[in-house]
């Protein structure tokens, strides 16, 4: 089995050129559980939820599961869920309140190909800016070239930290698009066998405060900072 990841802070991250992360800290311990070894490699959403689909015997975390994603591949989990809010400049003069209003702005930022993406472009959402990723996102935003970005509560103060981006200057608007549930997802191709196994690796992690031991040094203290 190939695991497969993308660049998320704080669940996927290079630290001196070592993969590091929440979901990196899960994986290796569900190995351990499993004993078994796999290789992890990173790439770019978009390259990576190709892979996922298109080759076999491999892995992708952490992906949202989303409902016109649900057959396409095989899920363990879930491993971790947060709300995915709008975020501005703080000084941009846009007074939001409902996703319609996101409408009349120039541009909202996403990740191309990722649900938020494809859930906004079947809302009929036109003024979509696509990026490779949502540091990439944030990054604009600060800029000024994007009005909105859509991004986890949990991943926000970890992208504004790696942006070198003070986080005062953006703000959450009131707009929640939707409670985003992350779960490892294997190529459909995968034994139901293999599947209840890696679940179980998970299972024991939550039964043992392994788990928990690892949200708490990734969050706790961050979410912490990111409410005063």
């Amino acid at each position: 089995m190939q695991f497969i990841t993308y660049p998320l802070p704080p669940f996927t991250y290079l630290d001196n050129g070592y993969l590091s992360g929440f979901s990196i800290d899960i994986i290796e311990a569900m190995m351990q559980n499993t004993q078994q070894t796999a290789k992890i490699e990173m790439y770019p959403f978009k390259r990576a939820f190709q892979l996922i689909k298109s080759q076999k015997n491999t892995a992708l975390f952490l992906v949202a599961k989303r409902p016109e994603r649900e057959s396409e591949m095989k899920w363990v989990g879930p491993i971790i869920s947060s709300g995915v809010y709008f975020y501005q400049k703080r000084d941009s003069g846009l007074s939001l309140a409902h996703l319609e209003d996101l409408k009349r702005v120039q541009n909202i930022g996403v990740v191309q190909d990722n649900a938020d993406h494809t859930y906004l472009n079947a809302q009929g959402f036109t003024n979509l800016s696509t990026d490779n990723a949502q540091l990439q996102s944030l990054k604009m935003l600060s800029y000024g070239r994007i009005d909105v970005a859509p991004m986890s509560e949990l991943v926000m103060p970890y992208l504004a930290q790696a942006a070198n981006i003070d986080i005062n200057t953006i703000e959450r608007t009131p707009i929640k698009l939707y409670d985003s549930t992350l779960y490892i997802a294997f190529s459909n191709d995968t034994s139901d066998e293999d599947i209840a196994l890696w679940q179980q690796a998970f299972d024991e992690l939550k039964k043992s405060g392994q788990y928990q031991a690892i949200y708490d040094r990734y969050f706790t203290q961050e979410l912490s900072i990111a409410q005063h």
